[in-house]
């Protein structure tokens, strides 16, 4: 038989235990392991390793996206198991000012993403301009689009891009109460590039990429 360890989603700001009533990873139940003002949503596991089939990764990813409807997630990567609860346990405690500092820095704050690629009919059509084209659009429109969303933004951050098409890749921290504004400011952009730029907005997520905190080793 093996071992029971725990399945570790995120972390969040809440002192009481709590189960869940959705489900996670497996089918399995969705609760808290306290300490102090802080928690880590976990569920149940068998093993020590979790494989990333496209099942287990939806779970993952379902249960983090309900509790980012409620709390502020320092949200966990896939696949992240403890021995048990007495390691979880360990861990925020060992972690813990840390970990609650992260919590408040991000109070209030979500996540989005927005890809930009070049549109394939237009490049098609200039033929052997074509490199020249996609940098020139980098430089004039791609790189104009970044900077009017981060003066909007907390923290932005450019990341690699996504096969040949993609012009920009890019996350934002945002205000959650604000996505609606900043949504809509990405609308009126890809209005005004229509036919040089398609634009794909993803969000709210939790804030994967402005997690700014390294966990300490578990003591044993």
């Amino acid at each position: 038989m093996h071992p029971q360890g725990e399945y570790i989603y995120g972390i969040v700001e809440e002192p009481r235990p709590r189960r869940f009533s959705f489900p996670g990873i497996g089918s399995a139940d969705v609760y808290n392991i306290n300490h102090e003002q802080i928690a880590a949503v976990v569920s149940d596991a068998g093993f020590s390793e979790i494989d990333p089939t496209r099942k287990n990764v939806q779970a993952h990813t379902v249960v983090q996206e309900e509790l980012l409807k409620e709390y502020n997630l320092l949200p966990m990567g896939f696949g992240m198991v403890a021995s048990g609860k007495g390691e979880v346990c360990r861990l925020l405690e060992d972690n813990y000012d840390g970990l609650l500092g992260e919590l408040h820095r991000l109070n209030g704050k979500i996540e989005v993403e927005l890809k930009v690629f070049w549109d394939q009919e237009t490049i098609i059509k200039a033929g052997k301009l074509v490199e020249s084209i996609v940098q020139d659009w980098k430089t004039r429109y791609a790189e104009l689009v970044y900077a009017i969303l981060q003066e909007l933004s907390f923290e932005a951050k450019v990341n690699s891009p996504v096969g040949i098409k993609n012009l920009l890749n890019a996350s934002f921290l945002i205000e959650k109460s604000h996505e609606s504004e900043f949504k809509e400011r990405v609308y009126k952009l890809d209005a005004k590039f229509q036919g040089k730029m398609n634009f794909k907005y993803v969000g709210p997520l939790p804030p994967y990429n402005f997690v700014n905190l390294k966990l300490e080793p578990v003591k044993c």
